[in-house]
């Protein structure tokens, strides 16, 4: 090997490079992609219904438009103007900001249900004996009734709020009509990113047309809705990538820089790691196609990562040219002992990852297939393509070692035992102990609103736009092949609705079909006998509010017809429309519980995920919520089960290289008290596991596990009492590694968005302790074994 490194060197860069600028074209080809339904299996019903509904509803995106004026006339002038320039544009499908109130007023009393327009008849005719007893002058008020009706104990103003809460108020205000809001729905797909940058930037230009500062100086604008939203997730995503991007690679490089003190060391490293991370991404194309939230920064952290074998690897090589070794002396001892070391540190880092694969999430399997390729990549380039450098930079000249004596002087040094190893032990010990109590305290974050994207607009617009809607959480979505489907749907739905009394999760259950009431002609009936009773008794009967009140109700009683379903305002087809242009056999189901709450969210998913109609037929509603349920439920199933399965596949791949339980217990000692130490800081912090953080779990584990294999490999080749040797020679080149990788994640705190920003703080409180427990407890019990040892010769 070293041979033919020696010989062919400018092959392997050769090839290397070749293999870069395929690695970069592909790699530039990767877009990011925020939506959650991409992290699930395609087979899961949740994600099978959100694609048909995609298909048949659209994406059920909208653009909402807050504007806040102290006038409401100019308010409600702009609104017009600003709702025709939409109409206008053949970009937009519908704009949705006043109701059709005469339609509702007209059909007011239709809407209410047949029991109650009769409790109403009943009402007025216990109202109108009642006041006709009182008119007489014999009529004696019975002081021990407890009949309402008779004692005229009637509440017509009830009655009013009944009916009357059928009609809507004409445009979306709040309560002092100072704010009013605009849906706006586009006429084209917004699937993709592009199309939803597209679309708001056309509202914008159409709103800055309108010149609302003309109608109103103080009239101000804010724009929301989930198209604004999930844009600007993504832009905030995008840059914190890039930002933290740039923080890495510059901080790391510096480090590298600070502890070889030549720069073209630090040049050497990075060059061959920016390869190896040029093939991940390029593999990445072809295979996934695409990045998410979670891998999508990925390419710092397997800088940071990567760096620990160029490291390891170029420090040995320098201590042994140092030493007085020669070129072939110092290769051999790097493809060789040092190689094997590198070998069990990278393979057990990549098949923690690789075990991922196993899982259904995307999040998680995705993640390691990116990093477990990574690993293998940065492996690869520091054990051939970088000694190939090396070769190189040796023969160019510009890469010079001056023979030194430090490692016989620190060698002699090194004879020294560990200090405060039993005090150490025993702190740790404790430690351990404490923090597996924490474990029991460890909860998960179940409020996604504390992991999403809050911008100074979006929290505006939600207070702006606080009690304006009755339905405020976006609704499930049922899918029905007909009427039929549709009408049994919302029956099965109303029968949830009745039963579950201790923890109900569903509002209402809506189609198209249940804005056109059943038995119209009979309720016309009751209808006209109320308006018959109103007319011909109550005229000099009742008095004061009781007469307004009838007046009013004379307004609504005038319905004499029934209303058909292409009679019903557009507002409502709207919601119901296909992208064909027709009305859809769908229900929407709204729940009654706010989903930022994943338990919230998943008990909603519990109760309506799945429906079983009359006739046997059985649908899967579906919506962002839904996705955001399964999501939840199979991380928190199968986190646990990737955090175990990464440690038996890290302890089987220790075990293959020392072949010896004991020696492998020693290794992952250290691991594993870094992982209990983790939790107990992060109960001690109040941090929390989130479906962010629990993806840097199988990675801490990964890399943590690298720290005790590279210290014991360097201890089983110096021997007994080089602890202190080996602390200060690999021990260094630990440390260098720890905050390189450090840095790559550390780029994560300075993030805007709270999940990435958790990632960050999770992975530096894991990798932190992971590097205190291999630098501190390992040794101090190696320290103790040799002691013991001592003890059992003499």
């Amino acid at each position: 090997m070293v041979q033919f490194l020696k010989k062919y060197y400018w092959l392997v860069i050769l090839l290397a490079a070749v293999a870069t600028i395929a690695g970069v074209n592909w790699s530039r080809q990767l877009r990011l992609e925020s939506d959650l339904a991409t992290l699930l299996p395609s087979d899961y019903e949740s994600v099978k219904t959100i694609e048909r509904i995609r298909e048949t509803v659209g994406g059920q995106g909208n653009i909402r438009i807050v504007l806040e004026s102290p006038n409401f006339e100019k308010l409600r002038s702009f609104a017009d103007t600003l709702a025709a320039k939409f109409y206008a544009s053949s970009d937009f499908n519908f704009v949705d900001y006043k109701n059709d109130v005469a339609f509702y007023k007209r059909n007011a009393l239709l809407f209410l249900e047949q029991d109650e327009l009769d409790s109403l008849k009943t009402a007025i005719e216990d109202k109108i004996n009642y006041e006709k007893q009182k008119l007489n002058p014999f009529y004696i008020e019975d002081l021990f009734g407890d009949d309402g009706a008779s004692s005229g104990d009637v509440d017509l103003e009830k009655w009013e709020e009944k009916y009357r809460g059928k009609e809507p108020t004409e445009y979306y205000l709040n309560a002092d009509s100072t704010v009013l809001v605009m849906d706006v729905y586009p006429a084209g797909a917004t699937t993709s990113l592009n199309d939803v940058k597209i679309m708001f930037e056309k509202t914008r230009a159409l709103v800055e047309q309108a010149n609302p500062q003309s109608y109103d100086p103080l009239l101000q604008v804010y724009f929301g809705g989930n198209i604004k939203n999930r844009l600007d997730e993504y832009e905030v995503v995008s840059k914190d990538i890039l930002g933290t991007g740039y923080y890495g690679f510059t901080g790391v490089f510096l480090l590298i820089l600070l502890y070889f003190r030549r720069i073209m060391a630090a040049v050497l490293i990075t060059i061959a790691l920016a390869m190896s991370i040029s093939w991940t991404f390029g593999i990445t194309y072809l295979v996934i196609g695409q990045l998410n939230t979670i891998t999508g920064f990925l390419f710092i952290i397997l800088f940071g990562l990567g760096i620990d074998y160029g490291i390891h690897a170029l420090s040995r090589y320098s201590e042994s040219r140092r030493a007085g070794a020669s070129l072939d002396e110092a290769l051999a001892l790097w493809v060789g002992p040092t190689r094997r070391a590198l070998a069990t540190s990278a393979f057990t880092t990549m098949a923690a990852f690789l075990s991922l694969l196993l899982m259904d999430f995307k999040g998680f399997s995705e993640l390691g297939f990116i990093s477990g390729v990574g690993i293998l990549f940065a492996f690869t380039t520091m054990v051939v393509l970088l000694p190939a450098l090396v070769v190189l930079s040796e023969k160019l000249g510009v890469l010079k070692f001056k023979p030194a004596p430090a490692k016989i002087a620190a060698k002699l040094e090194a004879g020294r035992p560990f200090p405060f190893s039993k005090p150490i032990v025993y702190a740790a010990l404790i430690i351990t102990l404490l923090s597996i109590y924490a474990l029991t305290q460890l909860q998960f974050e179940y409020d996604f609103s504390n992991l999403r994207v809050e911008l100074p607009e979006r929290q505006t617009v939600g207070e702006k736009t606080r009690g304006i809607f009755e339905l405020s959480e976006s609704p499930a979505i049922a899918l029905g092949d007909s009427k039929k489907d549709v009408d049994e749907i919302v029956a099965a739905v109303k029968k949830i609705i009745a039963a579950d009394t201790l923890s109900p999760t569903v509002d209402v259950v809506r189609s198209v079909y249940s804005f056109v009431p059943e038995n119209q002609q009979q309720k016309l009936q009751t209808i006209a006998e109320i308006r018959r009773l109103v007319e011909e008794e109550t005229e000099g009967i009742l008095k004061g509010e009781d007469k307004e009140r009838v007046e009013k109700l004379k307004e609504y009683l005038q319905v004499d017809r029934p209303f058909t379903l292409e009679e019903i305002p557009e507002k409502i087809k709207r919601q119901f429309t296909t992208t064909d242009g027709e009305l859809g056999n769908f229900a929407l189901i709204y729940p009654s519980v706010a989903l930022r709450d994943g338990r919230n969210a998943i008990a909603f998913r519990d109760d309506i995920g799945k429906i079983t109609t009359a006739s046997g037929k059985t649908f899967y509603p579906s919506s962002s919520n839904i996705i955001f349920a399964d999501m939840l439920s199979i991380m928190i199933q199968e986190g646990k089960l990737a955090v175990a399965l990464t440690l038996s596949v890290v302890f089987l791949i220790v075990l293959l290289d020392f072949r010896s339980l004991r020696e492998t217990a020693l290794v992952l000692n250290p691991l594993l008290l870094g992982m209990f130490w983790t939790i107990g800081l992060m109960v001690l912090l109040g941090m929390k596991i989130n479906f962010f953080n629990m993806v840097v779990l199988p990675s801490i584990i990964g890399i943590g596990v690298d720290h005790g294999v590279h210290l014991y490999h360097r201890y089983q080749e110096e021997g007994r009492g080089s602890l202190l040797f080996v602390l200060k020679s690999t021990g260094l080149a630990i440390t260098m590694c720890t905050l390189t990788t450090l840095t790559g994640y550390s780029g994560l705190i300075m993030a805007h968005h709270p999940g990435l920003n958790s990632i960050g703080d999770l992975a530096i409180i894991g990798i932190s302790s992971t590097f205190i427990t291999a630098v501190l407890a390992l040794p101090a019990m190696l320290q103790r074994l040799e002691k013991k040892a001592l003890r059992k010769r003499q």
